[in-house]
């Protein structure tokens, strides 16, 4: 259940367990919970997530991501400033270093059969932009100032962008028009995410696959840096998946898991990688 007030001109949720429907209102908040924001842990499934974020309209306004995205820097250089110079200069020395191959890219050539392609968080549209001429790009932004990028961007490639959220603009979809789904960076914005995870489903046609990328709460380094993990982003980040929980979500809607390997979710890495694919009809 989730439950919407007003404070101070904006809105907020109290929501229950995404995952199980748990009510944990009295259980007390994890310590990685920051100022207003409640991280709890459910207490029937132990699946971590905000129980107070805000409002679809409040993520419009006051926290949309272009206004927000660099507001983990700014706490992190306030709170932690040894740690925030030594991440900079590392992050420099590594992508000088190594050069990270296109984990998305890859994904989509092996695993999205030719057709729509519906991109959920599109920004700008930048990704879609580059897609390969097989794939029509479609996109999903709730932030009217990106949406409104993306579809000057994609204009000529004769797709669509709707600025509404995630769950509304899946609706918006006809069913099993869909040959893939991105959902990169997304899944743990979202404060429903398995109405969103059937949203897919429905939308995907059969033999369709959907790409997702999470920040994993599993990982090492969450249990080493403690708050300064780089999962931590208040209010955005609203669920906070472990290979297991992830898992679960996704086969409760009905997809089927393509590739998850321990390579996909390994336990040093801060992100996990999974494609899930909708079986074609018998």
């Amino acid at each position: 259940m989730i439950n919407e007030k007003k404070d101070t001109g904006c809105s907020y949720l109290t929501r229950d367990c995404p995952k199980c429907g748990t009510v944990n209102t009295n259980s007390p908040p994890l310590a990685y919970s920051w100022k207003q924001w409640k991280l709890k842990s459910c207490s029937l499934c132990g699946f971590v997530y905000l129980e107070n974020p805000p409002g679809y309209e409040a993520l419009v306004s006051e926290f949309a991501w272009e206004r927000n995205h660099g507001d983990r820097s700014i706490r992190m250089k306030q709170e932690f400033p040894l740690t925030y110079n030594f991440s900079r200069v590392w992050k420099k020395f590594r992508r000088w270093l190594i050069r990270k191959p296109n984990k998305l890219a890859k994904r989509i050539n092996l695993y999205f059969p030719p057709g729509p392609v519906v991109d959920i968080g599109c920004g700008v549209g930048d990704y879609l932009a580059g897609l390969p001429e097989l794939y029509q790009p479609f996109g999903i932004e709730i932030s009217e100032d990106l949406a409104r990028q993306a579809s000057e961007r994609l204009s000529d490639r004769g797709g669509k962008v709707f600025s509404t959220s995630a769950i509304e603009g899946l609706s918006e979809i006809k069913k099993e028009s869909m040959s893939g789904i991105i959902m990169r960076s997304f899944l743990e914005h979202e404060r429903e995410p398995l109405i969103l995870l059937g949203g897919a489903w429905s939308a995907l046609s059969p033999g369709g696959a959907a790409i997702i990328k999470v920040p994993n709460y599993a990982s090492l380094n969450r249990r080493l840096m403690g708050n300064r993990w780089c999962g931590f982003r208040f209010p955005g980040h609203v669920n906070y998946f472990t290979p297991e929980s992830l898992r679960e979500m996704v086969e409760s809607v009905g997809f089927q898991i393509e590739k998850f390997s321990i390579i996909d979710h390994f336990y040093l890495s801060d992100n996990m990688w999974m494609v899930a694919r909708k079986r074609n009809k018998i």
